[in-house]
C-alpha cells in the first residue's frame, strides 16, 4: 500500500510541475510578445525606432531568457535571441524595415514555441 501512495504521490507532484512549467512559459512568452507588438504598433504609427521602447524589450527578453531556456529546447529560441540582439543595432542604424521585420520575425517564432508547449494530441504524437 505504501507504494502505492508514493506512486501517486510522485504522479500527482509531476503533473502539479507540467502544469506549472506551461503555465510559466506561456505567461513570460506573451510578456515578450505583447512588448514586440506594442512597439511594432506604435513604430509603424510613429514611423519612427524608440529607444526606451528597444531598450524595454531588451531588458524582458533578459528577465526571462535563463527560465525560458533551461525549460525548453534551445534551438527553438536560437532565432529569437539572435533578432532580439539584432533590434538594438537596427535602432542604432536607423533601419526601420529591417527592425520591423525582425520583430515579426520574433513575435511568430515566440507563438509557435507558445503553440508546441500545448499538451494536445498534435504534440503528443
Amino acid at each position: 500500500m505504501k507504494r502505492f501512495v508514493i506512486a501517486i504521490c510522485i504522479l500527482i507532484t509531476t503533473v502539479a510541475f507540467s502544469i506549472y512549467g506551461y503555465f510559466s512559459i506561456c505567461n513570460r512568452i506573451d510578456s515578450v510578445i505583447t512588448l514586440m507588438q506594442n512597439d511594432r504598433e506604435l513604430t509603424v504609427s510613429q514611423n519612427k525606432i524608440e529607444a526606451s521602447r528597444t531598450k524595454e524589450i531588451l531588458d524582458e527578453w533578459e528577465n526571462h531568457e535563463t527560465f525560458l531556456v533551461s525549460m525548453l529546447t534551445h534551438y527553438e529560441l536560437e532565432e529569437v535571441e539572435m533578432g532580439i540582439r539584432c533590434l538594438k543595432d537596427y535602432m542604432n542604424q536607423n533601419l526601420m524595415e529591417e527592425y520591423l521585420e525582425t520583430l515579426n520575425e520574433c513575435i511568430n517564432q515566440l507563438t509557435h514555441v507558445k503553440e508546441t508547449e500545448l499538451p494536445d494530441l498534435k504534440n503528443i504524437f
